[in-house]
């Protein structure tokens, strides 16, 4: 990364709410420039030029020139951006003063090159867990994006950030043990009953024999019989009175 992004600044001499969106209303964003060992600066940009910045090839990665008046100059990059929720649209962003002699600490992307083996052959499903890992470098060497080739990959193995080549422009600062991608098993699929089947199960059919609980009670020399024999003795009584 050589190219320096230029853009000017505007010193923001009122700090509000009703100001900040008064600034947006012109088609500029407040911001504010934070220094390792300076006060911080409260400015305003245009929307134009940090839309700029974000498609440029090092993105929020940038090295920035910003001019504020004829005198004041920093070298800076982006610390963060705030976003509306509603809209996307950019309401914020906050700079951070760098010395183009001295490393930062920065996210840079990672770019998986190739088709895993264990994807292509072996049915394997691949998992990108990190997408961008932190490195530290001169802002002048910061590389725009990890490149990792993953096509001799295999089903069960991953790539962790041990794993990535080294580089004498920079070193890599997340820990050695952080995987970055994976081919992993695709889950199984468990067969289910349809919720008919289920129930056509559960629900006894229409004009069939009656549970075993029933059954033994209508059976022979069961409680069943005993319940019903005194009413076949009433049933004999009337008979007896005639013979007499």
């Amino acid at each position: 990364m050589e190219n320096i992004i230029t853009i000017n600044a505007e010193l923001r001499k009122e700090i509000s709410k009703r100001a900040s969106k008064g600034l947006r209303a012109t088609g500029k964003v407040p911001a504010v420039i934070y220094g390792i060992t300076s006060d911080s600066v409260p400015i305003a940009v245009t929307l134009s030029d940090v839309k700029g910045i974000l498609k440029s090839e090092n993105k929020d990665n940038s090295i920035l020139r910003i001019n504020q008046g004829e005198k004041a100059k920093f070298d800076a990059m982006i610390k963060e951006i705030q976003y509306d929720y509603l809209s996307d649209r950019i309401i914020h962003v906050d700079f951070i003063r760098i010395d183009l002699n001295k490393p930062v600490e920065v996210e840079v992307p990672v770019l998986l090159e190739g088709e895993p083996v264990g994807v292509k052959t072996e049915d394997g499903l691949l998992e990108f867990i990190h997408r961008e890992i932190m490195v530290r470098s001169l802002p002048t060497s910061i590389p725009r994006e990890i490149r990792v080739d993953i096509s001799g990959l295999h089903l069960g193995q991953s790539i962790k950030v041990e794993n990535l080549a080294k580089s004498e422009a920079y070193q890599f600062i997340s820990p050695a043990n952080t995987v970055i991608c994976a081919v992993a098993a695709k889950a199984k699929e468990e067969v289910v009953a349809a919720p008919e089947a289920a129930a056509a199960v559960e629900a006894p059919v229409e004009g069939a024999a009656a549970p075993a609980a029933d059954a033994a009670a209508k059976a022979p020399g069961k409680e069943g019989d005993k319940a019903a024999a005194p009413g076949k003795e009433k049933a004999a009584a009337p008979a007896k009175g005639k013979e007499k």
